[in-house]
């Protein structure tokens, strides 16, 4: 018995960092789907974030916007409730008064002007890397190209290669710097 004693004596730092590495492998064995649907769900199904608040750079996701601040307004990540009036409204009907409502603004003003946006832009951002996701943006006339968000993002001290997807409605008067700002996860 005293051999026995004096062994784990010994070993017990070993037999200790053993048994938390078997612990942690068990746990890990376990749970290796729901650790691998992640991503996924991060993403949902209509490819929108789940998260509801997601932190930006500035550090005031959960402060209320004051009207001022266009980096956070209408931003929808996740939920429906950012359009409320048209909660009555199927998906259909939505994206084709969304339509109609672009193409009929699109005849009035430039989107762009005096390096900010005329009327509010609703664009959902899809897409499995960087690149495709700013597509939606320069589809929608927001960027001109990838080149120039990546120019802004590092203006900004942003990480170009950190995009949201999802949802987002930029306000009227919205400068390219707000966009990106507001399309920026890092």
């Amino acid at each position: 018995m005293k051999k026995f004693k004096d062994f784990i004596y010994d070993k017990n730092d070993i037999i200790i960092a053993v048994l938390i590495l078997v612990a942690a492998a068990l746990i890990i064995c376990w749970r290796v789907n729901v650790i691998l649907e992640y991503p996924k769900q991060l993403l949902g199904n209509d490819g929108n974030p789940a998260v509801e608040n997601p932190v930006d750079n500035v550090g005031d996701a959960d402060k209320p916007s004051d009207g001022g601040d266009n980096s956070d307004a209408g931003n929808n990540i996740g939920s429906d409730a950012g359009n409320v009036s048209d909660t009555a409204q199927t998906g259909d009907d939505q994206q084709a008064a969304g339509n109609q409502q672009t193409s009929d603004d699109s005849q009035e003003l430039p989107l762009w002007q005096g390096g900010a946006l005329t009327r509010d832009v609703e664009v959902e951002v899809t897409g499995n890397s960087a690149s495709a996701a700013i597509q939606c943006l320069i589809d929608k006339g927001l960027f001109d190209d990838y080149a120039e968000y990546q120019t802004i993002c590092d203006d900004s001290g942003l990480d170009h290669e950190k995009v949201k997807a999802g949802t987002f409605t930029f306000t009227k008067g919205a400068t390219k710097k707000d966009i990106a700002k507001k399309m920026n996860w890092g």
